[in-house]
Parts: structure tokens; sequence; C-alpha cells
């Protein structure tokens, strides 16, 4: 829906002035009580709405105004990546009919002609069974096959794989309907087996547990379903594949099969083959939604094992070995005086996580995309790959990467590496951040976030609203962060002092550094303390609740790749993009069944 189609259906009476759409009544306040008019202006040009009415003042983005009335933007969303749309392979082919091997071999598992007729199964070229993905259009987008026999453990067989850099997306979802519940299981073979018993609507993850890009071509199919239901396998990976599920699709929507309706089974295929159709029936309607959070049995809680928590290395060996790395589920705030670096550092600290494999996020209040990444390309370049080019304004030269070794560059964070688009910003923009963090971390599994700064997200009203305004930010960050375990880097300036920074020495409240689980301040050393410490600049851990750990780490500043580095191990690091991509994704084993 445009915004021309949303004011005929939620704006009228309206008239146009310029490039506002001014309803006679705000859609949310509707006047208040004075039934006050004109108060509200929805801006086509810049896509952003408005009510000054006081007591209300809700504001924001078209993409949010769309989403608080039930309808979706056709607009792109505010957030940006440093990428274009992925372009996918097609597939090498629809296959031959199904070979008699095959159709034996889907027979011993429980599955008739009729329901692989139905599916579309189909054998290819060396008479492996080929699983082919289509799209809710119908259109042929990825395919998977496997072996139409069992897959001996330790002879080194792949037990299955797939065409390289096709569209990943839900095996069957052409045959589902957005009317009824969705049932979303592990395997090709587990789907079939469901419909087997007579159960439609479901759909087979295409990868294995650890592979979720479906979630990024399947999103917004998957907003038609109002139930979903996880069958998904009862050992450890299932279990965590249905825990990421939930949190990227909405707990509200989400029921899972009782692990006792399982009976000892591994997946819906061997309940079907041990116990007969009435049984994966029985365990596809026992199916229980989420419970609410909020309500443990301490006994009940899964025991804390350190060697599980997420986490990201810093890049800087001395700062992990007092935090332990960048932990899921904890909020790092960053502070010093102006200019110290702290924006610069952060932005390499986003690298590292790009590096360890996590996707990212960043709010730059500051600075504009395209100067934001200008930075991130001289610290991933780093001085090795840095050119120079004479700036005829400056007299000096400024520092520069060729294009191909940019487009390496690119090419390695891309979908990995994404930025808020602080062009539509506003005087408050606390509620689109929030928002397209959430989106952020859904549509794309992104596991680090940063905020550079936490003044210009709150730079209105006076100076005890600014403030308070600024410690409710934070405690949603950390909600935000604990919810989805995720890690949130906030910058925080400190108030004017000239002593060595502390914990009550951030503007505003105390709530911040009460609120974050580390707190890490970064000071550029005068040239006789430079001298004395063989260091460029001094961070300083003052807070670390995990570990209880503090301490201080000298690091060396490089002007010309923009990196703070080890004045021990220099300035070497090497990033990855210059590595290859793995041909397919192999799939785990299972335990020994017939097939």
């Amino acid at each position: 829906m445009d915004v021309y189609a949303f004011a005929d259906a939620f704006l009228q009476p309206y008239q146009r002035k310029g490039q506002e759409i001014i309803p006679t009544y705000c859609p949310y306040c509707h006047g208040g009580d004075h039934k006050d008019k004109y108060t509200f202006a929805l801006n086509v040009d810049r896509q952003v709405f408005k009510c000054q009415r006081g007591s209300c003042g809700r504001q924001g983005h078209f993409t949010q105004l769309c989403r608080d009335f039930g309808v979706q933007a056709d607009q792109s969303m505010t957030l940006e990546p440093f990428r274009k749309e992925k372009h996918y392979a097609s597939p090498r082919g629809e296959g031959s009919p199904l070979t008699k091997q095959a159709e034996e071999y889907l027979k011993l598992r429980g599955i008739s002609k009729q329901t692989l007729e139905t599916c579309g199964v189909r054998s290819d070229a060396n008479g492996n069974i080929q699983f082919n993905y289509l799209d809710a259009s119908g259109t042929h987008v990825f395919t998977k096959y496997r072996p139409s026999h069992k897959v001996q453990k330790g002879t080194g067989e792949r037990k299955a794989w797939r065409d390289k850099d096709t569209k990943p997306v839900l095996y069957l979802m052409h045959l589902c309907s957005p009317e009824k519940p969705l049932i979303i299981v592990e395997g090709e073979i587990d789907c079939l087996s469901l419909v087997e018993c007579g159960i439609d609507n479901a759909v087979s993850v295409p990868s294995g547990t650890q592979d979720l890009t479906f979630l990024d071509t399947c999103f917004d199919w998957l907003q038609q379903f109002h139930n979903i239901t996880l069958f998904v396998d009862n050992d450890a990976p299932g279990q965590e594949l249905a825990a990421k599920l939930i949190s990227r699709l909405g707990e509200c929507r989400i029921s899972t099969v009782p692990l006792e309706l399982y009976r000892g089974c591994k997946d819906a295929n061997e309940l079907l083959y041990r116990h007969g159709k009435d049984a994966v029936i029985e365990a596809v309607a026992g199916a229980k939604l989420v419970p609410v959070a909020g309500l443990l049995e301490l006994a009940d809680v899964k025991p804390l094992d350190l060697e599980s928590i997420e986490r990201d290395s810093s890049g800087i060996k001395a700062l992990d070995d007092i935090l332990g790395g960048f932990m899921a589920g904890q909020l790092t705030v960053w502070t010093g005086k102006r200019g110290e670096g702290k924006s610069t550092l952060l932005g390499q600290m986003m690298i590292e996580a790009v590096e360890c494999g996590s996707k990212v996020c960043a709010y730059s209040g500051e600075l504009q995309a395209t100067y934001f990444q200008y930075c991130i390309d001289l610290q991933c370049a780093g001085p090795k790959y840095v050119m120079y080019r004479k700036d005829p304004l400056r007299d000096t030269q400024a520092a520069y990467i060729t294009k191909g070794m940019r487009d390496m560059i690119h090419d390695w964070y891309r979908g990995r590496f994404y930025i808020y688009d602080n062009s539509i910003a506003q005087s408050n923009e606390v509620e689109n951040v929030m928002n397209v963090f959430t989106y952020a971390v859904k549509r794309y599994d992104c596991k680090v976030f940063m905020v550079d700064n936490l003044m210009t997200l709150q730079n209105d009203g006076d100076d005890r609203s600014f403030y308070r305004k600024q410690s409710v930010f934070t405690g949603q960050l950390v909600d935000f962060a604990k919810k989805y375990n995720v890690h949130v880097h906030l910058v925080a300036h400190p108030r004017k002092t000239d002593r060595d920074l502390g914990n009550d020495d951030i503007a505003g409240s105390g709530d911040i550094t009460n609120r974050a689980d580390n707190v890490i301040t970064v000071s550029r050393l005068s040239e006789a303390e430079r001298a004395q410490n063989g260091a460029d600049s001094v961070l300083r851990v003052i807070k670390n609740r995990f570990y209880g750990k503090v301490g201080e780490i000298g690091l060396n500043f490089c002007t010309t790749s923009r990196r703070f580095y080890l004045p021990s191990t220099g300035n070497t690091r090497q990033y990855g993009w210059m590595d290859g991509e793995p041909v397919y994704t192999e799939i785990g084993e299972t335990e020994e069944l017939p097939w």
C-alpha cells in the first residue's frame, strides 16, 4: 500500500498541501477531548508522519504507520544494506520421472506413489532423488538431492546436497494456503510423511538447522500465516532451530509438538514408520502454543554452559581476556571525550563481528551512509591496500581504495552489514531505530548492533526530559539485547571532567551505566604519555558484569587505515574478504534406521 492508498483508506477526510497529506483528525488520537483538527501530517516526499498534539506526538516513518494499522507498505524499509538485491542461479533442471529404486526406497520409508506424484518428487540423471523447490508462484528456484538408498556411516558419501547459488525457499510452499495453519518440519521426507497422512500445508526447511537464509526469501510469505506449528527433529539441533524460529517469527503464533508425542522417535518420518499415520496425526493435533514468557520453574532452567554462549571477538586479545568477548544478550557502553576515537573503534568492532560470522546493523546519527562505508572500507583493507591521491583543495594526500579491491570487500560483507538510513532522521528517532533493529534481527538475523550515539537520538526537550528519555532508551536496548540474544554497542558522551572517566561521569542519568553489562572508556594520550606508555590511546574497562574483571589496554592508531591495534602485535590484521565460499551445504547424519 502506498501513501495515497493509505490516505484513502485511513485518513478520510483529508486535504493536500504541497507534499503533505493532512487529515481532519489524527488517526491515533482523533483530536483528543477537544477534537483538535489538522494536527497530523503525512509527508509524501519524505515518507514520514507526525501529530503536533503534545499529548499524542506520534511520529515516525510510513512503514511504521502501516504496521500500526495492519497493512504493509509498498515503500522500502529505512534499513539499507551495503548491497544490491542478491541474484540467484537457476536450478539445473526439472529432473526425470522417479526411478523404480527411488520409489522403492521411499516406499520403505512409508511414502506412497500417490504422495510422490502429488509433491512432484523426481530423479536426477544419476538416479538420485531430486526434490524440486517451487516458490509461492510455482517457479522452480531451488533443488535438493539425496541418494536413493541408505547412506552408510563412515563411507564419506554425502547424505544430501543442493544446486549451487540457487534461491533457498521452503519445500512445498507452493501447495500451501495462508487460510490454514502452516506446519514446518526439518526434512523433505518428513514433509512427505505429513502429506501421506492427509495433513496439508506442510513445508520443510531447505538446508538443515543452521542455515536460516530461507527466512530472508520467504519472510513476507510467512507473514501471511496466523498459526504456525513447528514439528522439528527431537534432538538438540532441532530444538535449537525451534527456538530460533520462535524468536524470528513471533512466539504469539507458534505452536510446537510436545516431545512426548514423538514417542521416542527422532522425526515425523520415523514416527510414521514405527507407529503409523494415526500417531503423526495425533502429534500435529497435539501441538501446544509456546507458553507465555515471564514465569519459570527454577529447577527446570537449563544450567549455564559457558562454552555455548554466543560471542564475538573484539580482535584485541587483551580486551577479550578481560571481557571474554562480546556476549549475546549484553549491552556495552562506550564513552570518552569527543574526538578520542570511540566511533572509529566501534566501527572496527563491527568488522570483527562480521569476521566472526555474525550479521551486524549500525545506526550512526552523525555520519551519512556513504562516509560511514568509506571509513569501514579503509579499516577492512588495512594499510597494505590503502592508496593515496592528491586532494587539490587541501593540498594533501587523500586515502582511497581501488575499485577492484573495494568490490572484493563489499562482496565479503554483502548481506552481513546493514546501516540505518538516517536521511529520514527527525527530532526523536528512537521508535524508528527500535523498529528497524527489530526488523533487522527478524528478517536478516543480525546479531550485533551499534548505536552512535545516544545524544543524536534524543536532542529535544529540556535537560530533565532529555536525560530521562536517554535512560528509557538504554533500557529498551537492554531489553532488545536479551529478548533477541544479540549484543548492542552504545556510544554515550561523558560530562566534562579533567580526571579519568568513571561510571558516574557519563552525561545524564546514572541508569545508563547501571543498565549496561560492560562500560569501556576510550582516551587519547598526550605526547608525554605516549612516550611513557608506548601507545597512542588507552582503553579502560571500568565495568564488566559477567566476569567482574577491569583493566587498561594501550593501543596504537593507524591514520591510514583508521585501525586501533596492540603495540605488541602491530597493524597486521587480515579479514576474510579474500576467502572463497563453499560449493554446497552438507546435511548432518541421523541415527541408524532401515533407510
